[in-house]
């Protein structure tokens, strides 16, 4: 999963030099579905979730623009889960190591009607996306002998791949800009793949591919994303 971000960020940057303009920001990220009464949340309960930090992924994205058109990265994540409050495990520090968390990278392309920079900025985008689960600390874990076989070097815990499609509307005053968008967010029909590492505990898979298992309960329908943002030129 890492070489696909990997290659996401590569595609991005490449593409830049195709475009005008590029924007770096800030986002935080909410999912949501239809309550029991089967009504979707008010903007006014986005705002407060928002505001009180519930169920929001924070994160980052760059976007690069064209006269309308822009392709964007964006990464967003939840802060690590404790272990110990999951297992009412208590120890020492090197315990932290285990810490879970949940993330969000999304490769997107969008339509400016008025241009990416313009004071009112109403937008269309659609692109995929992948929602993980994985240890906080991964790299800490790997760097331990007796742990490394059982801890895998790229591919995480639980993932799930997904489609988006959404609109927005930016407010932009130069060089800063704030927005704000909703996307309908439809998971994919098949599983992600990883690749048991060589140094897999079980010799007889090292090397294999497997099914990541599948992280859909946090893919709900309905995503609201608020954000500021730099626009350089």
């Amino acid at each position: 999963m890492k070489k696909t971000i990997l290659i996401m960020t590569i595609l991005t940057l490449v593409t830049g030099g195709l475009f005008a303009e590029i924007t770096f920001g800030l986002s935080g990220v909410q999912y949501y579905q239809k309550d029991a009464s089967g009504n979707w949340p008010s903007l006014k309960q986005v705002f407060e979730d928002f505001n009180n930090g519930q169920g929001v992924f924070f994160g980052a994205f760059a976007e690069i623009l064209g006269k309308n058109w822009g392709l964007g990265l964006s990464f967003n994540y939840q802060p690590p889960a404790t272990y110990d409050n999951y297992d009412n495990y208590s120890g020492t520090y090197e315990d932290h190591l285990f810490d879970l968390y949940t993330y969000d990278v999304c490769l997107y392309l969008s339509y400016h009607f008025l241009g990416g920079a313009a004071f009112l900025d109403p937008f269309v985008e659609g692109g995929i996306g992948m929602v993980a689960y994985d240890y906080y600390y991964k790299n800490q874990l790997n760097s331990y002998s007796a742990l490394d076989p059982y801890i895998d070097d790229d591919d995480p815990l639980m993932a799930s791949a997904y489609l988006t499609m959404g609109a927005g509307l930016g407010v932009n005053i130069k060089p800063v800009g704030f927005f704000i968008k909703f996307n309908f967010v439809r998971p994919s029909f098949s599983q992600l793949k990883g690749k048991y590492d060589a140094n897999y505990y079980d010799s007889l898979k090292a090397g294999q591919e497997y099914l990541i298992p599948s992280i859909d309960d946090i893919l709900m329908p309905l995503r609201w994303t608020i954000g500021a943002k730099l626009i350089l030129f």
